[in-house]
Formats: structure tokens, sequence, C-alpha cells
């Protein structure tokens, strides 16, 4: 137990690590200026992807375009900090009515794609909102979705967990993307559900 401490102390280090690189826009700002700050290199996050969802189905960068986004990597052996962040996904969307959930979408990217199979992320994303998708691919097409999104991951073995299956230690963001498929902003592990509701709705909205 004091192992799986120590390791989730280090995911939420690396996630303060990653997030100390990203260079977070003023809340003040409007979308649009956000958007202005970000053709200025302010905030080079979000890019090229080729993933498969649990149902088989292709999703690259370009579905993000039309629906607001919320954009999450981890795995779903993760004994802590992805449960958590789903959950606080899930009660967004939860609170959002049916014009609104159409214009949503939730993508969880595992970071741990030798066991997020599709079957196994079928079983899993449900748990925490119908709506979520969750996303798999080869090795590099994890690394290439998660070098777009600076999302930090580092497989941890069995012995130095102390546990009895590897973990997989990794920054723990939930990513903002506008109808654009535009980063708009971040939300840190333990992050206020108004507040992502509040964005949620403000960037909805235009």
């Amino acid at each position: 137990m004091k192992r799986r401490t120590f390791w989730t102390g280090l995911a939420l280090l690396a996630t303060a690590a990653v997030l100390g690189s990203v260079v977070m826009i003023a809340d003040h700002l409007s979308p649009q200026k956000q958007r202005a700050e970000q053709g200025q290199g302010r905030a080079a996050i979000g890019g090229p992807f080729a993933l498969t969802d649990q149902t088989g189905q292709a999703v690259t960068q370009d579905n993000l375009k039309g629906k607001v986004s919320l954009v999450y990597f981890g795995y779903s052996f993760c004994p802590d900090i992805c449960p958590t962040d789903l959950q606080l996904i899930g009660q967004v969307l939860d609170q959002l009515s049916e014009e609104e959930l159409a214009d949503a979408q939730a993508l969880f990217i595992t970071v741990d794609p030798e066991r997020d199979t599709q079957k196994q992320l079928a079983d899993y994303v449900p748990l925490f909102h119908p709506s979520i998708r969750g996303l798999t691919g080869t090795p590099e097409q994890i690394a290439e979705a998660a070098k777009s999104y600076r999302a930090y991951y580092k497989k941890v073995s069995a012995e130095e967990a102390g546990t009895s299956d590897y973990l997989m230690d990794h920054s723990a963001f939930i990513y903002l993307m506008d109808r654009n498929g535009d980063f708009v902003r971040v939300f840190g592990h333990g992050s206020d559900q108004g507040e992502l509701l509040e964005w949620f709705r403000k960037v909805r909205n235009g």
C-alpha cells in the first residue's frame, strides 16, 4: 500500500511538472482571445492522432470538430487517479441538458494499450458515463497522441510498484477543446466540477 501511494504521488508530481511546462491561458480571457493567444504559440496543445474506440470505430483529430471535447489520458487499471478524474467527467456530462450533451464528447485515451484492448475499454468507460469513448491503438499511435497533447506516461514494473502487476505513471489532465478542435485550457487532477462545467458552457456558447 505504501508503494502504491508512492507511485500515486509520483503521478501527481508528473502532472504538476508537465503542467508547469504548459503555458496556461488566463481565466478572464474570452475563448476568442484564447484562440488568438494560441495562434501566437502560447499553447501548442493538440494535434494529429489516429486511434480506435471501444466499438472498433476509427477516431482521429477530425472527430473533435463540431463538438466541445474533454480529452483525458489514463488507463483502466489505474488504481486511484483515473477513476476520480473520469468520475468528474461523468458528473459534468450528467449535468448537461440533452441539447448540450449533443454538442459534447469525452475521449479517454489509454496510455496502456497492452492491456486496454477494445473489449477492456468497452467494459470500463461506461462505468463513468455512457457517452465516454475509450480510445486505444498501437504503442506508436498512443505515443503520437500523447506527444501532441504533451501527456507524460511511463511504465512502472510490478517490482518497482510493489504490486502484482505493472502500473503506468502518467500525467492527469482534462483537456478542454473547442468546436474547431483547438485547445482552450487544461484542468488538473482534483479540479472543481463546477468550474469545469462553467468552462464547458462558456466554450459551447462562444
